[in-house]
């Protein structure tokens, strides 16, 4: 009974902690456009429309998804470099060690507009790889489906 009890009062202050969450922040509109713009840039991003303003020949791009997904749509001109990979990090970024250590800026995205994976890679590579890099590193705000809507082309062309 005990169990149960503490249960009902879990789900209950879930529930009321994601309507005070909607009632302040509004309901999402499902739109990922207008979902990214209510976000604040945080510490350590780019906009979408930024990075690809600039020189491309200067910025490295890194897809922190999994291989497969970098394969199915990833943006033209993204390494794969990704946590989620059965291989060692340091085998995928001694892979891209020129193109690391050449790279003005490090740009760093992942396929959600919340995804902490970028973050998390982003730093990692601050903390244990630094020497590796060349330029600084940033996140990109709001992940593929920003880069997408700033017309980033995708791998395939699309």
């Amino acid at each position: 009974m005990k169990t149960s009890t503490q249960m009902a009062l879990i789900v209950g202050l879930a529930c009321a902690a994601s309507g005070i969450h909607w009632a302040a922040q509004g309901r999402p509109s499902g739109d990922p456009m207008e979902e990214i713009a209510r976000i604040p840039l945080r510490e350590g991003e780019i906009e979408a429309a930024a990075l690809l303003a600039m020189d491309p020949a200067s910025v490295l791009i890194i897809d922190a998804r999994r291989v497969d997904e970098w394969q199915a749509d990833g943006i033209d001109g993204a390494v794969s470099i990704t946590p989620l990979s059965d291989e060692d990090l340091v085998l995928q970024l001694e892979r891209h060690a020129d193109a690391l250590f050449g790279a003005s800026l490090i740009a760093v995205y992942c396929g959600d507009i919340h995804c902490a994976l970028s973050h998390e890679l982003a730093e990692r590579l601050k903390r244990d790889h630094a020497a590796l890099l060349g330029g600084e590193i940033k996140v990109v705000h709001g992940g593929l489906p920003a880069l997408k809507a700033a017309g980033a082309k995708g791998r395939s062309g699309s």
